[in-house]
């Protein structure tokens, strides 16, 4: 089930610890690199000046949102196609993924089975791009491309 595969690199962002810290271990698990920022301006840093394979950002976070670095990165030349997963807690914020050209967006909270389904389509199965968000699904709390 698990793949040991250190050449992929993960960033993960967010401001809470307990998720930026669960997100880490589960993709650890599966074998990925994973890097964690507690906050945008540090996760921007490391995400402009790191080769990162998948970026997974909150969108509410202290000094740069999750919606305006993924903009900044998409701009760049460096890291416009790194693919970048936004989150939230609120629903509505999926279009703010939209606006940045966000690859995907989750809904927090989350379960291990949409985690292990970004690992799949963003590390495992690349070949499967480009991914657009789509249209919330409200039962399974995902905005993941089908």
């Amino acid at each position: 089930m698990f793949k040991v595969n250190f050449m992929k690199k993960v960033l993960v962002i967010d401001d809470e610890p307990t998720i930026a810290t669960l997100l880490a271990d589960i993709i650890e698990e599966y074998g990925y690199e994973v890097t964690i920022a507690f906050d945008g301006r540090q996760g921007y840093e490391l995400a402009k000046n790191g080769v990162y394979d998948l970026i997974i950002s909150d969108i509410m976070m202290p000094f740069v949102s999750g919606n305006e670095l993924c903009a900044k990165l998409k701009q760049q030349s460096k890291t416009q196609n790194t693919q970048v997963v936004l989150m939230s807690a609120v629903a509505h914020m999926a279009q703010l993924g939209t606006n940045c050209r966000a690859d995907a967006f989750i809904l927090k909270p989350f379960d291990i089975g949409v985690i292990t389904r970004l690992i799949e389509q963003f590390l495992e199965r690349p070949e499967a791009q480009p991914f657009q968000i789509p249209n919330p699904n409200y039962e399974t709390k995902q905005y993941l491309p089908d």
